[in-house]
């Protein structure tokens, strides 16, 4: 009996181990913020300069599509503004909300030791400010 005692702390004090070692959301590699970042900013290329919106909504399906391999909250909320955005600019206020409310959630997930963590503050300032354009909850 006294072995299986043994095996049992064992298995035990491994388990913790691997627990306390595992990150609570991982960050994404400098390439694939990079990749994330450049859709958006043709995403709003496509809105601003073209007004072309299925353009815009197809940069931010792509950067969609990155964030979905990633556990990021950065580039979850940084997607999920863009998504904003292009509701926004079709005036479908209220999808728009939804966006906008979502990647505020997800930017207060942001990691202390991200490498984004300087630029979430300001980040989350503007995405405020778009929800007081919109009226949001109001």
């Amino acid at each position: 009996m006294p072995t299986v005692h043994r095996a049992f702390f064992f298995l035990l004090a491994a388990a913790i181990l691997v627990a306390s070692t595992a990150p609570a959301s991982a960050q994404a590699d400098r390439r694939t913020l990079s990749q994330v970042s450049q859709l958006i900013l043709n995403s709003y290329k496509h809105l601003s300069e073209g007004n072309d919106v299925e353009a815009a909504r197809a940069d931010c399906k792509k950067a969609q599509a990155i964030e979905e391999k990633t556990d990021d909250p950065f580039i979850t909320a940084a997607v999920a503004v863009c998504f904003g955005d292009v509701e926004d600019h079709e005036e479908n206020t209220d999808a728009a909300c939804k966006h906008y409310a979502e990647a505020l959630k997800n930017f207060q997930a942001v990691p202390a030791k991200h490498s984004a963590s300087r630029t979430v503050k300001t980040h989350m300032n503007v995405t405020k400010g778009k929800q007081l354009t919109l009226a949001c909850g109001a």
